[in-house]
Formats: C-alpha cells, sequence, structure tokens
C-alpha cells in the first residue's frame, strides 16, 4: 500500500538562518556569546550578517555569524 508522505515536524535544533543589520556604530566580534569573551574583531553599522545560531545569555541575545569569525549581540541589530 502506498503511504502518504508525512511532513517531518520540524526537529527543536533545527535553526533556520536569517540575516541582520548592524544598528551601532561598531559592534564587537567575540570569540563566544557573552560580553566576557574575548573580543576578535568588530562590525560596522549599516553591514549585514548571517547569523546561524543563537544564544541567550542574561537579558541579551547573542548570535553566532556565518563566517565563523565569533558571536554578536543581536540587541544592535535589527533583522533583514
Amino acid at each position: 500500500a502506498h503511504k502518504p508522505s508525512v511532513e517531518k515536524p520540524k526537529k527543536e535544533t533545527e535553526f533556520e538562518p536569517y540575516v541582520v543589520r548592524i544598528t551601532e556604530d561598531t559592534l564587537n566580534v567575540r570569540t563566544g556569546p557573552g560580553s566576557e569573551y574575548d573580543k576578535v574583531g568588530v562590525v560596522k553599522k549599516g553591514d549585514a550578517y548571517t547569523i546561524v545560531e543563537e544564544k541567550v545569555v542574561g537579558n541579551d541575545v547573542w548570535g553566532k555569524l556565518l563566517s565563523g569569525a565569533g558571536w554578536i549581540c543581536l540587541t544592535y541589530t535589527e533583522k533583514l
């Protein structure tokens, strides 16, 4: 018998990457999600980046950059 194709439920862990634009003049890129991590660079206002992972730390949400460069605080970005 032919089974109807069943849409697989989305896994909890599956994350939909999305793009954000930086709204601060400069925003630190850090090695991990949180301001206690080392600074590895900066991103500038108006730049757009793809976020591939999120972590909530305190009142902030941190996003991991697609490039693998590090994490940025999404409080200072807008979702495109």
